[in-house]
């Protein structure tokens, strides 16, 4: 390399960098337009012929320089050529082969009389392509097409500077800054039309992938909702009586032991009822009138007692209702009032008997307190129905 001017020194530096990303990016990026592929493939040629003449300047530096020369007048020639083609044209195809016919041409001229010769045709060759850019130029200036603009002013540069190369028949270093320029120019272009495309169908891709994983993701949480909100209507349902709307047993039971354990220190009472003579409701009156006044006595316990209040079917007439923070004398008093509600409001008429249990009073668990209110309640029945029992009044008669 020493062998070679510094001019010369540059343009290899700058020919090998460049030529061999273009080259490169040609070979490597598929999806890319066709006629940009080709454009890329050119840099072969300078490439190949920059390399040769490295090799060959020790010995025959003239022959060397002439390599440079022709094969950056051959690389504009073909560029320009293959620009002027549309994309999909199939003549583009022969651009991956006029390089490789270049090549030979060029090695064959570089050692031949017939450089000289030519030496005139080549420098109306390099100047006709300057004009020739300076005319696409002003044709994509026109049209503002910047990026097309900007590629053609990189081999106006690369012509003008190949041009006065050849003029003097000697680079300069500003003929050499000049063609580096349009190297960086040509680069720019294909980087950005190419890799720089790339990237944005990448982002495009990327941003509509985002767009539909989010909007899943959102699909997938509407959906969980749905199902959760299912479940929880599903746990409702399975928690009540489908004929009454009231809590069944075992909810009723589950309920109980959960406020004894929350407020083991609290007073609670259980008032467990049933319908007088349900049996006989059932047999002269026909079944359907029978679930008529389960239904009615369901409707009326729902409104009579207080919010707070547990009220479930404890199983056929049987009733249970759980009122939580109650004495046995308040107890008394509500369910009083309710057994007078179902006197007075029921169709047809048909009455109520109540048992009473309190805790912490008559029992200290679950188990015994529905077990004495269900006594109480017995008792009731055994006094003539249609009576309250408090279960600590039947353990002072006995």
């Amino acid at each position: 390399m020493l062998f070679l001017s510094l001019e010369h020194q540059i343009l290899l530096v700058v020919v090998l960098i460049f030529s061999s990303y273009l080259f490169t990016n040609a070979l490597l990026l598929r999806h890319q337009p066709a006629s940009l592929r080709a454009f890329g493939f050119i840099f072969i040629l300078p490439l190949i012929l920059t390399i040769i003449a490295f090799f060959t300047a020790t010995y025959q530096w003239e022959s060397a320089s002439r390599l440079m020369v022709l094969g950056h007048l051959f690389l504009i020639l073909l560029c320009t050529l293959v620009l002027l083609l549309p994309d999909k044209s199939k003549a583009i195809k022969v651009f991956y082969l006029l390089p490789f016919v270049m090549l030979i041409t060029a090695l064959s001229l570089s050692s031949s009389p017939l450089y000289q010769t030519g030496y005139h045709i080549l420098c109306c060759l390099a100047f006709g392509l300057v004009l020739i850019q300076c005319a696409l130029i002003f044709h994509y200036v026109i049209q503002g097409n910047k990026p097309k603009m900007l590629l053609h002013i990189g081999l106006f540069m690369l012509s003008t500077g190949q041009g006065v190369w050849l003029w003097l028949q000697e680079p300069t270093l500003e003929t050499v800054l000049i063609m580096a320029v349009g190297y960086v120019l040509c680069t720019s272009y294909v980087h950005k039309n190419a890799l720089g495309a790339l990237y944005k169908d990448y982002r495009a891709n990327k941003e509509t992938l985002d767009r539909m994983n989010a909007s899943i993701h959102a699909e997938v949480l509407r959906r969980v909702e749905e199902i959760e909100r299912s479940n929880r209507k599903l746990l409702e349902i399975s928690k009540t009586d489908s004929m009454t709307g009231l809590y069944v047993k075992s909810e009723v039971i589950r309920t109980l032991e959960s406020l004894l354990e929350r407020t083991p220190r609290g007073n609670l009472s259980v008032l467990m009822f049933d319908i007088d003579k349900f049996k006989q409701i059932n047999d002269n009156l026909g079944h359907q009138i029978g679930d008529r006044c389960i239904r009615t006595v369901a409707n009326l316990a729902k409104t009579s007692f207080r919010n707070d209040d547990i009220v479930g079917r404890f199983g056929g007439d049987e009733f249970i209702v759980l009122l939580p923070g109650t004495s046995p004398a308040k107890a008394y008093l509500i369910a009083e009032r309710f057994r007078q509600l179902v006197q007075c409001k029921s169709s047809p008429q048909f009455t109520v008997s109540i048992g009473i249990a309190s805790y912490p009073e008559d029992a200290g668990s679950s188990g015994l307190l529905i077990e004495a209110a269900d006594k109480a309640l017995y008792m009731s029945k055994q006094k003539g129905r249609n009576q309250i029992t408090l279960y600590s009044s039947r353990q002072t008669k006995e």
